[in-house]
């Protein structure tokens, strides 16, 4: 088995999400829009996936409880990642802000780590919590060396307090939720120890989400229209990066546990930040903090891939 295989598909998953962050972008600026690209993502996870599991995935366990429990769990995983955590997400920022939710999102590894001690008895060591207050170190420091993004991010009208308060609630309630995920994918595994097959549960039961929900709601009723449209290249790009980086993402917890898989995805937005700036030149080079900041993270990681190979 290739060491920290677990770890390199986490941070493969990083690097995936940063990708689909600056597709995203090179998309919007395209003019192309940013309707179904969720959809679309979650059924290109279903079709990557399944076809992979079809072809070199291990056969289902004996059909019992055991394999039931794990498709449910599984399924749960779906519900919090792919429903309530985008759900939550998208509203949080029409009620306060991109940069607020930004900030937000980084306590995912917080509520992943708090959760996976309580119901899967992991243990941070102190090794981890190193790596969690150097990663954390570098995503603090990135955001109070940009102060004017802030700024940049919230072109609306002041919200009021209420709304803030409510907006900031769901952006707990969006990081809990993703947190979560990662909680009860690991747990869906002690039955069904298949990340392809849970992949694909978990996008099937987004995919039925989506139709469940496309009567009462004309958001998910555009979102299915929208994949009757001819998608633009990078709008493709970013689902099928977003896709590949669950995949990756469910390969890691096989191989390695819930916290460090939720602390190495917090460098999707260094990798972002640089695939922008040095590959496909949307944003300016990054300054000596933000450069400052990276290193802190990556060093981080570094540190947690070495805690978990022992002495």
């Amino acid at each position: 088995m290739i060491p920290l295989i677990g770890e390199l598909c986490a941070t493969l998953a990083a690097l995936c999400y940063g990708f689909s962050s600056v597709a995203v972008t090179k998309n919007a600026r395209a003019g192309g829009g940013r309707g179904g690209a969720v959809l679309l993502s979650i059924m290109l996870t279903a079709a990557f996936s399944g076809g992979l599991w079809l072809f070199i995935g291990p056969a289902l366990p004996p059909a019992g409880a055991g394999l039931w429990a794990g498709i449910a769990v599984f399924a749960l995983a779906g519900i919090l990642a792919t429903v309530l955590g985008r759900l939550f997400y998208f509203r949080s920022i029409e009620l306060t802000s991109a940069i607020e939710v930004g900030l937000t999102r980084r306590l995912i590894p917080v509520f992943a780590a708090g959760l996976a001690v309580l119901f899967l008895g992991e243990v941070i060591t102190a090794g981890i919590l190193l790596a969690f207050l150097f990663v954390f170190s570098g995503v603090a420091i990135s955001f109070i060396a940009n102060p004017n993004h802030a700024a940049a991010s919230s072109p609306h009208t002041p919200r009021t307090p209420a709304d803030q308060l409510k907006g900031r609630a769901l952006s707990v309630a969006s990081s809990a939720s993703y947190g979560g995920a990662y909680v009860t994918r690991k747990i869906a595994m002690t039955w069904l120890p298949d990340p392809l097959a849970g992949a694909f549960i978990g996008a099937v039961t987004g995919m039925v989400w989506y139709a469940v929900a496309a009567p009462f709601s004309a958001g998910y009723r555009d979102s299915i229209r929208s994949l009757f449209r001819k998608p633009g290249r990078w709008h493709v790009l970013a689902a099928a990066a977003i896709s590949l980086g669950q995949i990756l993402q469910f390969v890691a917890l096989t191989f390695t546990s819930v916290t460090a898989v939720a602390i190495i995805g917090s460098i999707e937005m260094f990798f972002a930040a640089w695939l922008a700036a040095f590959v496909f030149k949307t944003e300016p080079r990054p300054g000596a903090a933000f450069i400052l900041a990276s290193l802190l993270a990556f060093a981080g990681v570094a540190l947690l891939a070495l805690s978990r190979m022992g002495p």
